[in-house]
């Protein structure tokens, strides 16, 4: 009885230290730290103070809703953390982002946010931000000048559609992929589904049209009709990004081939689902993602590395699988779990 009483006693100390851990304010150093492995893009803000802070924002450009949303995010939650916030827009010219970004660093900003973009053409100012200890945050662009990275799970989304696309084409097929330079979550999305498509002889990428992101629907729609009508045998789009999907659609549609080729994006812009939604659309299939909640999370960790705070080299927001008339056409999505309950589940009659 005296041991159960001593027990019962020392497990309520241990819950009563923990409570004052919980509630103990985490400190941190004045200086950068070096980042952690890895997190996600959904973390509480509850410990992060932007009073003071001055924060910067650059982005190619704003034609559509990935890089809205992306403003959307940043702009909430810069107010909500009480952080001044101020944002560029390059209108699509690489040249002008960098300046842009030059440009912060006269205004003596705190933090800088590259939304996007040609990853290598920032290589130099991010390096100049890297020895002068202002934090950098990207989203899309992994670099070893970034502080930390905030990007969707660009390898599970191009590996999903790869294998949508050849499960939707029984392993035989030519691939048109339509693409826009220097955005690394596009290159690795192309990447994931060459990976895929290595076991399979009879599928090939017969053709990769990039354009820039100017007058982007008009400018793929020219390019896919003018393909198509050369290269007939052509049985799947493939595009890098959504915009490049809603103009292949249209010029599919024009020429009465709904039947015979198909579309697949990454982006699940409104444009993209309502052109997914028309009953003779050839859009099959979307990885969609949350900008809102990359932008939020890119003045999150923003906030922390200024304060001096550790945060994760790359992080990662969830993705959304859709499919037009079969939700169960996708894999899988892989499941998260502590080893007692991988435990539970893979082995329930183990004791």
């Amino acid at each position: 009885m005296k041991r159960s009483i001593a027990i019962a006693l020392a497990l309520c100390l241990l819950m009563v230290f923990s409570l004052l851990a919980g509630c103990t304010t985490p400190t941190t150093t004045k200086s950068p730290a070096p980042g952690a492995v890895g997190g996600n893009a959904t973390t509480s803000t509850a410990t992060v103070n932007g009073k003071g802070l001055k924060i910067a924002l650059s982005q190619q450009h704003l034609t559509n809703d990935f890089n809205r949303g992306v403003l959307a995010g940043t702009t909430a939650m810069a107010k909500q953390i009480g952080a001044e916030l101020i944002t560029a827009n390059a209108k699509g010219d690489s040249n002008q982002q960098v300046a842009d970004i030059e440009n912060f660093l006269t205004l003596g900003v705190d933090a800088v946010i590259i939304g996007g973009g040609e990853g290598p053409a920032f290589a130099p100012v991010m390096k100049t931000m890297a020895e002068k200890g202002i934090p950098c945050i990207t989203v899309d662009i992994a670099s070893q000048y970034s502080t930390s990275n905030v990007t969707s799970d660009n390898f599970n989304g191009g590996e999903q559609l790869g294998h949508y696309v050849v499960n939707k084409l029984r392993g035989k097929g030519n691939i048109l992929i339509l693409d826009t330079p220097g955005w690394q979550s596009l290159i690795i999305r192309i990447r994931m589904l060459k990976a895929v498509i290595m076991d399979y002889p009879n599928m090939k990428v017969a053709q990769t049209i990039s354009i820039g992101t100017q007058d982007a629907v008009n400018a793929y729609y020219k390019e896919v009709k003018a393909y198509l009508l050369g290269n007939s045998n052509t049985q799947v789009v493939y595009c890098s990004w959504g915009l490049a999907a809603v103009g292949a659609s249209q010029a599919i549609r024009e020429l009465g081939m709904q039947d015979k080729v198909f579309v697949v994006c990454t982006d699940a812009d409104q444009v993209v689902l309502e052109e997914m939604r028309k009953p003779d659309s050839p859009l099959t299939a979307v990885v969609g993602q949350y900008p809102d909640k990359l932008g939020a999370s890119a003045v999150e960790l923003a906030a922390k590395a200024a304060a001096g705070t550790q945060v994760p080299v790359e992080v990662y927001a969830p993705i959304i699988l859709i499919e037009k008339t079969d939700s169960k056409a996708w894999f899988s999505a892989p499941a998260i779990m502590s080893v007692d309950e991988a435990w539970k589940t893979l082995y329930p009659a183990a004791k």
